[in-house]
C-alpha cells in the first residue's frame, strides 16, 4: 500500500515514472481503470499502460513501467532502472574457436584464392576480346599536300618587295604576303623557278642549280623566307626544270671541251655526215625544237652537234648517263636539307630521247607545215620510255626523309605511263603528285554539265592506283578561267575542284577571279597580282613593271573582295575550310549530270559525318532540279556556301532546301550539307 501512495503522488505531479519490475510482478488481469470523471474505462482508447502505470512485456530480461498522474496534460516522468538487454550472438571466445578451426581456415583461403583467380580470368578475357576483336581500319593520315590546296605563285609577278621597287616580284615581296596566303587556309606554296640564270639568257637557262638568281634575292633572303613560312605553318615547294641548263653552266663548258668527266653530260652527235647546199653540216635527224627550228646546233669547239629541244642557249642534258642523275640527287638534297618541303619538276616529258636518233614521224593532222613543231608527232623525243626509271631514282631521295614531310611532284604534260613502273609485281608510283592544267583546258565557254562530267570521269578512269588526283583550273602558261571561259564559272569550278577527291592547285589570283593580262603578251596569265585598285594593282611603285596588270584589277582585287561579303575571295576561304571535314578528306564520292545535262552534282559521304553536295548549274538560265538521283541524300538540305553570282532570293548560308526542288541561278553553284541516309 505504501508503494501505491508513491504512485498516486507521482501521477498527481503529472509525471510518468519508469521502474523496473521483476518477472511475475504484473497487475491482475481483472483490474479496472477509471477515467478522470470517475466512469469506468470501456477500452475504447488505446491501452498503453496497465493500471499501476507499468508497461508489461513478455520478456524476462527487463521491464519498463510508466507512471502518470495527469493524462490530460501529457506530463510524464520516465524512470529507467537496471535495463537488461538480452544478447543473442556468440561470444568472442566462441567466435575465436571457430576462426581458428583448421576447416574454416582452409575454406577461407580457398574462397580468397578462388575470387582473385576468377577476377584475373575475367580481366584476361576482357583484354583478349578488345585485342582480338575485328576493328575498322583507321584511314591513313594525310600528308600536308593532301589536306590543303597548293597555291601556285609566279614570283616575278606576285609582289615587288625590294627597296628599289624595280617592278619585279621577289622573295621579300612573297614574304610580305605570307599572312594573306595563310589567311586563305593554304598550307603549301609552290613557287616558280628562282635559280640563278645566265645573264642575258633565256628564263630557263640555269647556270647554278644551288643558288638564287640575284633579281629575286639572295640565299640569305631565301632562308629568311623559309623561316617565316615555318613560323606560320606553311610549306614551300620549289620548281625545277632539269631537262636543260645554260650554255654557260660549268658542266656544258667542260663537256663542250670534251673533258672526260663531263663528255657525256649532254646529248652530242657528229651529224648525218652530209652537207647542205651552203656547205654546212646536216644534223643527224629531223628533230625540231619547240620554236620550230632544228633541235641540233653545231659546236665549233667540240666539232659536234648538241641537242636543245628549247633555245639554242639551253642544251639538253643526257639522262642516260647515271652521273647526271646523281648530280641532281645532290642538288635536290641541297634544297631539301635547307628546309624546302617539296620539289616540283617541270618539262620532265623531255628528259629522254631515242638513243638511235631516228627521225620523227609526220603528224597527218591538217594545219601545221613542215617547219613547225606540231608538224611531227615527237614520239622519239617526248614522253620516251624510261623516264619512270629516272624519277624512281630521284624519289629515293625524298623517301629517305622518314617523317614523310617531303613532296615530289611533276608539273606539265607527262604521260601517266611515265610515272608508274609496271615491270615489278606491284606497280610503283614514281611521284607523289602529277599536276596538269590540260584537264579543264578542253572546256570552252558555254560548256555543259555533261561535258564537265565526262572530263572528271575520264580523268579518274585513266588515273592509276596510288597516284594522287590534282585539279588545276589554270597555269601561268595558259589562260585564266574568267578570260578563257567566263567570270561566272570561277566559283562553281572552284567548288568542284575543292570538293572532289585529290589536291586542288590554285594559280595566284584565281581566288579573286583575276582575268588575263590587260595587254597582249606571250603568256596572258602572267599578270601582276591584283592587291588593290591602286597604280599597278598595288604590286609595285615602279613606273614600268615587268608584267602588265590584270584586265579586271580595278574591281577584282584583294582589298575590295576582302571587304565584300559573298565575294569570290570569301567563297574560296569557305571552301578551304569545308575541306577539313572527314567527308571531304576520306569520304566516298559520287558525281552525276542531272536535269538533262544542265547541272553537275557531286556528293562526298563518310559514315558518322555530315554529307556534302555540290550543285553547279552550267546553263545561262535559272533551273529547278531534284537531287534524288544521287544516293544517300535526305529530303532536307542545309546550304553551306553559294557562289558570288548566286541570286535566288532566300537561298543563302544556313537556309533549308528541299532535295526535290533545288533552285539554282544561271551559272550559279552551291554547297549544302545533309545527314546521309546510309544503308
Amino acid at each position: 500500500m505504501e508503494g501505491d501512495k508513491e504512485n498516486s503522488k507521482d501521477m498527481a505531479d503529472g509525471n510518468i515514472q519508469l521502474v523496473e519490475k521483476q518477472s511475475g510482478d504484473h497487475l491482475p488481469e481483472n483490474s479496472t481503470m477509471l477515467k478522470e470523471n470517475g466512469e469506468p474505462d470501456d477500452g475504447a482508447e488505446e491501452k498503453l499502460v496497465a493500471e499501476d502505470g507499468a508497461l508489461k512485456t513478455n520478456k524476462d530480461a527487463s521491464e519498463v513501467k510508466f507512471i502518470s498522474v495527469d493524462s490530460q496534460n501529457g506530463d510524464a516522468k520516465i524512470d529507467i532502472e537496471n535495463m537488461k538487454l538480452a544478447f543473442a550472438g556468440m561470444g568472442k571466445e566462441e567466435l575465436m574457436k571457430f576462426a581458428n578451426d583448421p576447416f574454416w581456415v582452409r575454406l577461407r583461403w580457398f574462397l580468397f584464392i578462388f575470387f582473385w583467380l576468377l577476377w584475373a580470368a575475367m580481366l584476361a578475357g576482357a583484354i583478349a576480346i578488345i585485342v582480338m576483336a575485328p576493328k575498322c581500319a583507321a584511314p591513313a593520315p594525310l600528308k600536308w599536300w593532301e589536306q590543303s590546296p597548293l597555291y601556285q605563285v609566279f614570283v616575278p609577278a606576285f609582289k615587288d618587295g625590294g627597296e628599289k621597287q624595280d617592278g619585279r616580284g621577289d622573295l621579300k615581296g612573297l614574304q610580305s604576303k605570307l599572312d594573306y596566303i595563310g589567311g586563305l587556309g593554304i598550307k603549301g606554296v609552290a613557287i616558280s623557278p628562282i635559280l640563278k640564270l645566265s645573264e642575258g639568257g633565256p628564263d630557263e637557262a640555269v647556270e647554278d642549280f644551288k643558288d638564287v638568281d640575284p633579281k629575286f634575292g639572295t640565299l640569305a633572303e631565301f632562308d629568311a623566307l623559309l623561316s617565316a613560312m615555318k613560323d606560320k605553318g606553311l610549306h614551300l615547294v620549289m620548281s625545277f626544270i632539269p631537262n636543260h641548263t645554260s650554255k654557260k653552266h660549268p658542266w656544258f663548258v667542260s663537256s663542250e671541251k670534251n673533258e672526260v668527266e663531263y663528255r657525256d653530260y649532254y646529248v652530242w652527235s657528229s651529224g648525218s655526215g652530209s652537207f647542205d647546199p651552203d656547205g654546212k653540216r646536216k644534223p643527224p635527224n629531223n628533230w625540231k625544237s619547240v620554236t620550230g627550228d632544228s633541235a641540233w646546233t653545231w659546236s665549233d669547239v667540240r666539232k659536234a652537234f648538241y641537242l636543245h629541244q628549247f633555245s639554242v642557249d639551253e642544251p639538253d642534258l643526257n639522262f642516260t648517263n647515271p652521273s647526271v642523275i646523281e648530280e641532281f640527287k645532290d642538288i635536290f638534297k641541297f634544297w631539301l636539307d635547307r628546309g624546302v618541303s617539296g620539289l616540283q619538276l617541270e618539262k620532265v616529258e623531255y628528259l629522254l630521247e631515242d638513243p638511235k636518233k631516228q627521225d620523227e614521224s609526220i603528224n597527218r593532222q591538217p594545219g601545221p607545215i613542215h617547219d613547225e613543231y606540231e608538224f611531227y608527232l615527237h614520239t622519239k623525243t617526248l614522253n620516251y620510255p624510261g623516264i619512270v626509271d629516272v624519277l624512281l631514282e630521284w624519289k629515293s631521295i625524298f623517301q629517305n626523309y622518314t617523317d614523310g614531310s617531303k613532296m615530289f611532284s611533276i608539273a606539265g604534260n607527262l604521260s601517266i605511263d611515265s610515272i608508274v613502273d609496271k615491270t615489278s609485281n606491284s606497280s610503283r608510283v614514281a611521284v607523289d603528285m602529277l599536276q596538269t592544267s590540260i584537264l579543264f583546258s578542253h572546256l570552252k565557254n558555254g560548256f555543259t554539265a555533261s561535258e564537265l562530267n565526262r572530263t572528271v570521269f575520264k580523268y579518274f578512269e585513266k588515273l592509276p592506283g596510288g597516284v594522287r588526283p590534282t585539279w588545276q583550273l589554270s597555269s601561268s602558261v595558259s589562260s585564266r578561267v574568267p578570260s578563257r571561259l567566263s567570270a561566272d564559272y570561277v566559283d562553281g569550278l572552284n567548288m568542284v575542284a575543292m570538293l572532289l577527291p585529290g589536291t586542288p592547285i590554285t594559280l595566284y589570283g584565281e581566288e579573286i577571279g583575276m582575268e588575263d593580262a590587260s595587254s597582249k603578251v606571250k603568256n596572258p596569265a602572267r599578270c601582276v597580282m591584283s592587291w588593290s585598285n591602286a597604280t599597278n594593282a598595288g604590286f609595285s611603285e615602279s613606273e614600268s613593271p615587268a608584267y602588265p596588270t590584270s584586265s579586271n584589277y580595278e574591281y577584282a582585287n584583294v582589298e575590295a573582295e576582302s571587304e565584300t561579303s559573298g565575294s569570290s575571295l570569301s567563297v574560296y576561304k569557305e571552301l578551304v575550310t569545308a575541306r577539313n571535314s572527314p567527308s571531304i578528306m576520306y569520304g566516298d564520292r559520287e558525281y552525276a549530270e542531272i536535269s538533262n545535262g544542265t547541272v553537275f552534282a557531286i556528293t562526298r559521304i563518310k559514315s558518322g559525318n555530315p554529307g556534302y553536295v555540290v550543285a553547279f548549274n552550267t546553263e545561262d538560265e535559272e533551273v529547278t532540279v531534284s537531287l534524288n538521283k544521287l544516293k544517300h541524300i535526305p529530303e532536307e538540305l542545309t546550304v553551306l556556301i553559294v557562289s558570288s553570282n548566286f541570286n535566288i532570293t532566300g537561298v543563302k548560308a544556313k537556309s533549308k532546301l528541299n532535295r526535290d526542288s533545288v533552285r539554282l541561278s544561271a551559272r550559279g553553284a552551291l554547297v549544302a550539307t545533309f545527314v546521309p541516309h546510309l544503308e
